[in-house]
């Protein structure tokens, strides 16, 4: 059993729920593979890709898998309180922010949104969600339904339809110099069964979603486009199904300094070198190129030359190595 007991009820939003969720993990010491071995044994079913999953989003997981989760990190004698405070937060019933009385009242909608502003940091694409967004927010949250819809159907059609990595799309014919634009997966070509997508920095320096390599087959969301700027240069831009477009950018401050981050699209601009990358053809293998930023000597790689499931991109010298090599395969528009 886990020392020390977590307050799951003083969770202001959904996002502070998670948060908990994550210290819950944090305190326990246990990775996802043994937390899916204890939940086994529990005779719950936690796959260890959904556990990472949840501790990624900033929704509220289904009550089955808050459960399972709890139990697995050793707080068997809490699961009752988190599902109650789980609960609460899907009926709407948010903490209420803190008083201020020099400031005009807001409506029930800004009232839920607040929280998103101030809690666990976001990356820069959430900065500015649209008042649409946030109302359907609240009508999710209201019905006490997570936003999340699971895609597995979809995702596993998208991936039936990828071509083999190591063929030519034109059945033999050379790789084009350039990648084709719009909806596309950009895979490490050694490991063509993960593809660039968000994640978390697994160091833990940097909070805020990054792009990592995961199983294509749970890539999206975000949905991954290029957006041609000109001579070969690129915004990759990630669609998200709530708060809308993004473009990577390469971070240049600490913490994360150089690691690839979505920014909101409003601040997406073709004057910022660090959201601009070129795809250089490697000349070799079809659809396969070198990543590089553009106005820069440095190329995308595969922060420690990492094989591993969640390891970060980040920009670093160019060594000619293959975790410098993607392949971009063009999806079809849906």
């Amino acid at each position: 059993m886990i020392t020390g007991e977590f307050h799951p009820d003083d969770a202001p939003d959904p996002a502070g729920f998670v948060e908990m969720l994550r210290q819950l993990k944090d305190r326990s010491g246990l990775t996802y593979r043994q937390l899916e071995q204890r939940a086994a044994s529990a005779g719950d079913v936690l796959a260890r890709s959904t556990a990472a999953d949840i501790l990624r989003r900033s929704t509220l997981p289904r009550p089955e898998v808050v459960a399972a989760f709890v139990r697995a990190c050793g707080a068997e004698d809490q699961v009752e309180t988190w599902l109650r405070a789980r609960h609460r937060l899907a009926a709407g019933r948010f903490a209420p922010p803190p008083p201020a009385s020099d400031q005009p009242p807001v409506d029930a909608v800004t009232t839920v949104a607040a929280p998103e502003r101030t809690e666990a940091p976001r990356p820069r694409w959430f900065a500015r969600p649209a008042p649409l967004v946030l109302l359907v927010v609240t009508v999710v949250a209201a019905l006490g339904v997570g936003f999340w819809i699971e895609r597995r159907d979809d995702e596993q059609r998208t991936a039936t339809r990828l071509p083999d990595p190591t063929a030519s799309a034109g059945g033999g014919a050379p790789s084009s110099s350039t990648p084709r634009a719009g909806r596309s997966q950009i895979r490490p070509a050694r490991t063509p069964h993960l593809c660039l997508t968000e994640g978390r920095d697994d160091t833990g320096r940097y909070t805020k979603e990054i792009a990592v390599q995961r199983p294509c087959a749970e890539a999206t969301p975000p949905d991954t486009s290029l957006e041609p700027v000109a001579d070969g240069r690129y915004f990759i831009k990630w669609f998200h199904p709530v708060f809308g477009k993004g473009c990577l950018t390469v971070r240049e401050e600490d913490p994360g300094r150089n690691l690839l981050e979505p920014w909101n699209e409003d601040d997406c601009s073709t004057s910022r070198p660090q959201q601009v990358f070129r795809f250089e053809s490697t000349g070799t293998t079809p659809d396969t190129y070198r990543i590089r930023p553009d106005r820069s000597d440095l190329c995308v790689g595969l922060r420690d030359d990492d094989r591993g499931v969640s390891a970060a991109a980040l920009v670093e010298p160019c060594t000619g190595g293959p975790d410098q090599v993607f392949l971009v395969t063009a999806l079809p528009d849906d």
